[in-house]
């Protein structure tokens, strides 16, 4: 396979550079600047994007802030191919949720694009998820990449393993369906042995567990410094949960600690994650709003559903990203899910539309499902 274009490498470099800076500033400047750049080199490359966006009379060379760039939507990856150079992906991810392999959107990583979610998954979860620098075993309700190699979770949770977990990190879900009792053993290592434990997944696949504790009456103290981290959103097929329900049952489980409970948004069509802002508040002491948010090489802005103009802080709308490790497809990504700016990011509340249920969360929901007496 022949090797990414030099302008290519040396604009990932640049970028990975500005995301090792870390997450602890504001560099507007920076994002803009690259921002630009990667638009630049993504309207060269990718002639589908370059023919919309001269139809709105937009050029790299008539531009100057990364608002002008133009976002696609999420649906665009259900029909084309937008890879930058799609003659050297290294893995393609899916979108998931529907029985139709035709619906579903497909997004292809080059070796670099690869390299830069890399560096935003470890920057990110150092900030959010591990701001006290705790090593953990790390135990994910998902399958393994191997297993699932289109699934962006898969790999994003394995990269956490990779980073941040003890030897006896796994995942639990398997070519026969979800591990429980491994998972039920491992926790029990865990308090006998005094091992702090990262417990992570799908949100559904959280709610089924939970269920399974309560039918069993099974309940769990986890070493201080436990966590979970849940991706996704409550509303599927198993049951809807409220996210105070979610972390109360997460204490009554599992015996963690309110502020230890952080919520992830990820999506197949962003190499960026959006952690909850509970843990690191915690950790620094901050009695500040929760919200999701932003990396200082990610962007997001709150758009109207008709006219896709951006608005206030406080108003709802729906939410379009900005995410410089997208060099490889997109950097302007536009979404259907609703939600607002607060002071300190910005907060989800759902998709815009009646819709099935979609992404990784979805799927997590169906393989953990737990047969009745088990």
């Amino acid at each position: 396979m022949s090797e990414l274009p030099k302008e290519a490498l040396d604009l990932d470099q640049k970028i990975i550079d500005f995301i090792r800076k870390g997450t602890n500033r504001k560099d507007n400047e920076g994002f803009n600047s690259l921002a630009l750049e990667v638009f630049g080199l993504q309207f060269k490359s990718i002639p589908l994007y370059r023919r919309y966006c001269e139809k709105r009379g937009i050029k790299p060379e008539k531009i100057s802030s990364w608002e002008e760039i133009p976002a696609l939507p999420t649906d665009v990856f259900k029909v084309t191919e937008l890879s930058m150079f799609p003659s050297l992906t290294m893995r393609t991810f899916m979108t998931s949720g529907t029985t139709m392999p035709e619906e579903r959107g497909k997004v292809g990583y080059d070796e670099g694009g690869l390299r830069l979610m890399d560096a935003t998954i470890e920057e990110a979860a150092s900030s959010f998820l591990f701001p006290d620098g705790m090593k953990t075993k790390i135990l994910i309700i998902a399958p393994s990449p191997e297993m699932a190699p289109h699934m962006i979770m898969a790999y994003g949770m394995n990269r956490l393993k990779d980073y941040f977990g003890l030897p006896q990190s796994r995942f639990l879900v398997g070519r026969e369906g979800f591990e429980v009792e491994t998972l039920l053993k491992e926790l029990r290592s865990s308090e006998e042995e005094d091992i702090p434990v990262t417990l992570c997944g799908g949100s559904f696949g959280f709610v089924n567990f939970f269920d399974y504790c309560r039918e069993k009456e099974l309940r769990f103290k986890l070493p201080p410094g436990s966590r979970t981290l849940d991706a996704g959103g409550f509303k599927g097929r198993s049951r809807e949960v409220k996210r105070e329900e979610f972390v109360r049952e997460c204490g009554e489980a599992l015996g963690i600690k309110t502020n230890y409970s952080v919520n992830l948004l990820g999506m197949t069509e962003i190499s960026s994650q959006f952690y909850d802002s509970t843990l690191r508040n915690f950790h620094k002491g901050l009695h500040a709003e929760v919200a999701k948010l932003n990396p200082p090489w990610t962007k997001t802005v709150v758009v109207d559903p008709e006219s896709l103009k951006p608005l206030p802080d406080g108003e709802t709308g729906l939410l379009k990203h900005y995410d410089l490790a997208n060099r490889g497809h997109i950097l302007a990504i536009q979404t259907d899910d609703l939600g607002r700016m607060n002071p300190e990011g910005f907060e989800v509340f759902g998709r815009s539309k009646e819709a099935e249920a979609k992404g990784c969360s979805l799927t997590i929901d169906e393989m953990t499902r737990i047969e009745k007496g088990r």
